[in-house]
């Protein structure tokens, strides 16, 4: 249970480590704070001054919310992920805190107002389906590759159900799914690589976009001859992209776990000092990271911060996973 308790807490640290500099350029990060070792005060937001120092986001907020529905209804389904996002919603006023998605929240007002959630989504391309999919790749039973796919699918729809984000979806998913495994390095890779495949071709409404899988390829061939995190963070950013779209956001996060690997901490800081959807990035990266090295090196200190400031029991969580899982560790 200690390593479903360990993802969480890296997920969430990423978040709230990414929040105060969200939609900064790099070239602002690098000059004022360098590579972020620290929670920043968000004072210095462009976007989230009314936050507090250590808050988390919808990132985290969402899969947390998801895991307990999916928890207390037996299964990922497309109504549980609906009911979850309301609920979410709802108790933590997210649209009025100013951090809710535009693809998002604009499906979910959709389908309160009747709209069929398979149809609800069908113009979402952002990462709104990537950056929750922690919660279904930890609900399905280990190894079984059509349940999560399922999963991932009725978690990504109501509000994302386009290639580009099914894609971005379902490879992360799958990376995630298969890395809670305690898969080799290369072979979570090769899992993100067949997500990406399947999410691809899943989903019948089209957008022009690069492909999340190819820009993946493409960024772990260029990581392997890259020596530095000033150099990983210029290579994503001003190559692969770190915008909120869903083919930017995923291949930048898996080209940061490429470099970091077993280095939480570091992935990170990397994700939170990259610029653009740092948020999200380091949410993700850090995640991959500590299911890869079965655990995390993020300072207690920064661990207790967050989950004092948010008044987080991840354990609680934890134990639900578990169950999910089958009761296996």
């Amino acid at each position: 249970m200690l390593i479903f308790k360990q993802v969480l807490e890296a997920f969430a640290v990423g978040d709230a480590m990414g929040m105060p500099t969200e939609f900064m350029t790099l070239k602002m990060i690098r000059n004022r704070f360098g590579l972020i070792d620290t929670l920043i005060d968000p004072s210095v937001s462009l976007i989230h001054k009314n936050l507090k120092k250590g808050q988390i986001t919808d990132d985290t907020e969402q899969v947390l919310y998801l895991l307990e529905t999916f928890y207390e209804k037996k299964g990922v389904t497309v109504e549980g992920t609906v009911e979850g996002l309301r609920r979410w919603i709802e108790e933590t006023h997210a649209d009025e805190k100013g951090y809710i998605g535009p693809s998002s929240l604009k499906a979910l007002k959709k389908i309160q107002d009747g709209e069929n959630p398979e149809k609800a989504g069908t113009g979402g391309t952002t990462c709104g389906a990537a950056m929750r999919v922690l919660a279904p790749a930890l609900s399905v039973e280990k190894g079984n590759k059509e349940k999560l796919k399922e999963a991932i699918r009725a978690c990504s729809i109501p509000t994302h159900n386009t290639n580009i984000a099914l894609e971005a979806a379902m490879s992360l998913g799958f990376g995630f799914h298969t890395a809670v495994m305690g898969a080799s390095f290369d072979e979570i890779l090769e899992s993100i690589l067949e997500g990406a495949k399947i999410g691809r071709e899943i989903s019948g409404n089209e957008f022009v976009g690069a492909s999340t899988g190819e820009r993946i390829r493409y960024a772990l061939d260029k990581i392997s001859n890259l020596h530095s995190p000033e150099e990983v963070m210029s290579f994503i950013y001003d190559v692969i992209g770190t915008n909120m779209e869903s083919n930017e956001v995923v291949p930048a996060a898996v080209s940061i776990f490429a470099y970091a690997r077993d280095d939480t901490w570091l992935s990170i800081r990397i994700g939170a000092s990259i610029g653009g959807d740092t948020d999200t990035i380091a949410a993700i990266s850090g995640a991959l990271s500590c299911l890869y090295s079965r655990g995390h090196n993020i300072p207690n200190e920064v661990v207790e911060e967050v989950l004092r400031i948010n008044n987080l029991n991840l354990e609680r969580y934890a134990k639900m996973v578990q169950e999910m899982l089958g009761g296996k560790k």
